[in-house]
């Protein structure tokens, strides 16, 4: 197998799981629309429904039927955070094996004495 085709196959495989990525942003995006609307049905549900006992317990309510959706929210809010931290680092890896590769192809006498050396070397 050949450098080139095996650059290809890496190729391919990035491109898919980008593509793959991009769907899982749109349903995190989505996923994350449906809590915010949770919060606010939940504290206006939860307001109505505590009111009768007083101001204070309604607006108490209208808290808790919040915290339900936030959590949602903060769930969903991290997974995409994760999700963008991995691709970044896909990418940043990319990047690092491409300059490795530039740097052995330039001086393949600095790459082969520094892989030699070792920690206790020194």
């Amino acid at each position: 197998m050949s450098i080139l085709q095996v650059r290809s196959l890496y190729t391919k495989s990035l491109s898919k799981n980008l593509r793959m990525h991009k769907g899982y942003q749109k349903i995190l995006s989505f996923m994350q629309g449906a809590s915010w609307g949770a919060v606010v049905v939940g504290a206006y549900l939860f307001f109505n429904l505590f009111f009768p006992f007083g101001l204070l317990f309604a607006l108490l309510g209208a808290f808790m039927g919040a915290g339900i959706g936030l959590i949602l929210v903060f769930f969903f809010e991290m997974a995409h955070l994760k999700l963008q931290i991995y691709k970044e680092s896909k990418e940043h890896t990319k990047l690092l094996k491409k300059i490795a590769r530039d740097l052995e192809r330039e001086m393949p006498s600095l790459v082969d004495q520094s892989s030699d050396e070792k920690l206790s070397d020194h």
